[in-house]
């Protein structure tokens, strides 16, 4: 069983996976970003372009550092996962910012991703902990199912 993941569901929201929770988020943003290759909307791209991102954060991601990486992209807040490494191992919690989602590029997550102002832990904190090479492998899981022909 994979302990993260991340898909499109019917409505086009993302859905994120984490052990024994889940949330869906808005990829309205993400499927209208100036970057994409046009104008029409292709939330499968865009989230693409998140996950491949988040990976690169979690690689890079040092023992003792802390990365925020969004899920929902809405008009007013955006909702976030943080993962705190601890040697081999990260911890994840659901939380949310009011950081608005049309602010965020999915290809270039760095702005926020060692610091997010005012992250707001969802209530009751739930955190879990998990292997971080089995995450990894999980978002690329999660990519390769995304960059597939329906």
């Amino acid at each position: 069983m994979r302990n993260v993941s991340v898909s499109l569901n019917a409505d086009n929201q993302i859905e994120v996976h984490v052990g024994s929770e889940s949330r869906a988020g808005e990829s309205y943003y993400l499927g209208l970003h100036p970057n994409s290759e046009n104008d029409d909307f292709r939330p499968v791209i865009g989230t693409m372009q998140l996950v491949g991102e988040w990976i690169r954060l979690l690689s890079d991601l040092k023992d003792g550092q802390q990365l925020f990486l969004p899920f929902d992209f809405s008009d007013e807040y955006t909702r976030w996962l943080t993962m705190l490494r601890e040697g081999r191992d990260v911890t994840v919690v659901f939380g949310w910012a009011t950081v608005e989602g049309w602010s965020i590029s999915p290809q270039d997550l760095s702005q926020y991703a060692h610091s997010l102002p005012n992250f707001m832990p969802d209530e009751p904190l739930h955190t879990q902990t998990f292997y971080l090479p089995n995450v990894l492998s999980n978002l690329r899981h999660s990519l390769a199912i995304l960059a597939s022909p329906a």
